[in-house]
């Protein structure tokens, strides 16, 4: 399940353009705290969110019912089509099959809420990660627009733009009168 997840967001990534990227409105910080560590507990915390087990959360148990309903359903139409019980001409009974057989499985997939799911996936993946920052000594804090649209311009993902955040991260000033309000949502 969490591969099928990576690799959708993995598809969403790569279909997405490098400079269409939003600047994220927060990020975590630790004051004083040096590059190298900066860096290495970014890549702890994001693996072990990335690694986080969600198998039993109910948005899994959820995609992992309809998987099943969809499997049943595909395994019902092909003994379907394959019967030779045809009513009519086997051209019109082929199509009405295909019919009922894409509405179905549009409802079972519509009725799982997948982009509510995902987002509720998401948000369990970014809380794990939040949870090991947190454990870790960082706190979160809201970038100003200006320090958004300076993120903006920085490749992600590239030395620079880690860097520019890194800056903003170990500066106990930007910490202090920057520093984000905790929501229940996360």
């Amino acid at each position: 399940m969490r591969h099928l997840f990576a690799v959708s967001i993995v598809a969403i990534a790569v279909a997405t353009p490098a400079g269409a990227a939003p600047a994220p409105k927060e990020s975590w910080g630790k004051a004083g705290i040096t590059l190298q560590q900066y860096r290495q507990d970014a890549l702890d915390c994001g693996l072990k969110g990335y690694y986080a087990d969600i198998s039993q959360t109910q948005d899994a148990k959820e995609f992992a019912r309809a998987s099943r309903q969809l499997d049943n359903l595909q395994g019902n139409f092909s003994t379907t089509s394959n019967s030779s019980s045809a009513t009519g001409p086997a051209t019109t009974d082929v199509v009405q099959q295909m019919g009922q057989f894409a509405a179905t499985q549009q409802h079972i997939i519509d009725g799982i809420r997948p982009e509510q799911r995902f987002h509720s996936i998401k948000q369990t993946l970014e809380a794990t990660t939040g949870q090991c920052l947190s454990a870790r000594g960082y706190s979160r804090f809201a970038l100003t627009e200006d320090q958004r649209r300076a993120v903006s311009k920085l490749k992600p993902g590239s030395d620079q733009r880690r860097l520019y955040l890194y800056q903003l991260a170990s500066n106990p000033a930007v910490l202090a009168s920057q520093r984000a309000v905790a929501t229940s949502s996360r």
